[in-house]
């Protein structure tokens, strides 16, 4: 769970959003060792960070995550019981999509502290990272960008249901090669953020309220282009994970049940406080 709130905060680092397929930053996310890639934190400000995002854990209201934690359970108890056409898989993609989305704005005093504390050299550091990949990424093309959306999506899958077979990974494949990811949008709404972010920390009051804006209301600093194209993506992926769903054999379900659990677990273990954020 720690990486998934250290993205909640750095989204816009890598442009992955709550809506990216299979929510990656859930089970993935960055670490404070690639932020540090990105804006060149000394060691002063990894700690202060640290301690603030602590606070804001600690803040967030413990029914929420005991809520959260009761819906992952009851698609567990769940899985033994769906028909073939069940749509769970779908279900469970938006469950994690609204809980992210809704937690995001729970950390935005962390965020806000983090953006206050960066000095201008780092703020060019970042710019310039992030400009490098964005242009790394234009010339590129999307080849790689499918290349790389497969891997995750097979790492994803091997987490929530275990290994695929040959015949759910031609699937995988099939669904990556005919419904490609707005990859261009994506880039283009990446760089539109990035360019109100650096003209915003000339003024700490304006840069104050975009971070904010980014933490609490994500969705209304999309282009409208990303965001239209992004949305028809999702509903076509939920598609892909609803058939994908009548191809799991006994054993995969009972991984699914499994991991479902295990993230329930997770989400409890937050929601008393019993584990700091590293």
């Amino acid at each position: 769970m720690k990486k998934f709130f250290l993205c909640l905060i750095f989204l816009f680092l890598t442009g992955c959003t709550a809506a990216n397929p299979v929510l990656d930053a859930m089970i993935g996310g960055i670490s404070i060792t690639q932020v540090e890639g990105y804006f060149d934190l000394d060691r002063k400000q990894e700690k202060d960070f640290e301690r603030e995002l602590n606070k804001d854990v600690k803040n967030i209201q413990r029914k929420q995550l005991q809520d959260f934690a009761q819906a992952i359970r009851q698609f567990d108890e769940r899985v033994p019981h769906e028909k073939e056409d069940s749509k769970i898989l779908s279900e469970v993609f938006e469950k994690l999509e609204s809980e992210y989305s809704n937690a995001s704005g729970a950390f935005k005093n962390s965020a806000v502290f983090l953006v206050n504390s960066l000095r201008e050299e780092q703020f060019a550091h970042f710019e310039k990272q992030v400009r490098k990949e964005i242009q790394e990424a234009r010339l590129d093309g999307q080849a790689p960008f499918n290349s790389n959306l497969q891997a995750r999506f097979k790492k994803q899958i091997k987490y929530w249901v275990g290994p695929m077979s040959v015949h759910q990974d031609q699937m995988l494949k099939q669904f990556i090669d005919q419904e490609p990811f707005p990859w261009k949008e994506r880039l283009d709404n990446r760089e539109q953020i990035l360019n109100r972010f650096m003209a915003e920390r000339q003024d700490p009051k304006k840069l104050r309220q975009f971070t904010e804006q980014f933490m609490v209301d994500y969705d209304s600093l999309r282009t409208p282009e990303y965001a239209r194209s992004l949305a028809a993506y999702e509903e076509r992926f939920k598609g892909f994970l609803n058939k994908f769903w009548s191809t799991l054999n006994y054993e995969q379900k009972q991984q699914l049940q499994s991991s479902l659990n295990k993230q329930a677990q997770e989400v409890e273990s937050l929601a008393l406080n019993e584990r700091p954020v590293k």
